[in-house]
């Protein structure tokens, strides 16, 4: 049997950890969750994980330097950025490789957004 998929979910808000590892959970992935961005890199450098998904406005490392972070630990992990920010985002989904959701988050496309990144992680890595 195939281990659950493992999700390390990065927000500062404790409402939004708590349901995104709950919905993480419901569909069958394994979650673990981080307060702040230094909380985050901290435990990807102890486990591996097959997706991140992070808040990109954080105190003290925003969204976009985990990104980079994790990216140079493991080029092919998957990540989702979720953002209320009307910023313009483009060049840096390009240059990173990860999949930008907007707040309000819409359940529906963050279960699609979860299991196409998952489904793009090659296999035995």
């Amino acid at each position: 049997m195939l281990s659950a998929p493992r999700v390390l979910v990065i927000d500062d808000e404790r409402y939004v950890r708590g349901l995104l590892s709950e919905l993480l959970t419901v569909w069958g992935c394994e979650a673990d969750v981080a307060a702040s961005g230094a909380e985050g890199l901290a435990l990807f450098k102890e486990k591996s994980y097959d997706l991140v998904l992070t808040d990109y406005v954080m105190p003290g490392c925003s969204g976009l330097e985990l990104v980079e972070n994790v990216r140079n630990r493991d080029a092919d992990v998957g990540v989702i950025v979720l953002t209320a920010s009307g910023a313009e985002m483009d060049k840096h989904v390009r240059r990173l490789g990860f999949t930008l959701l907007r707040k309000p988050l819409q359940i529906e496309q963050l279960e699609v957004a979860v299991r196409q990144a998952l489904g793009e992680r090659k296999p035995g890595v």
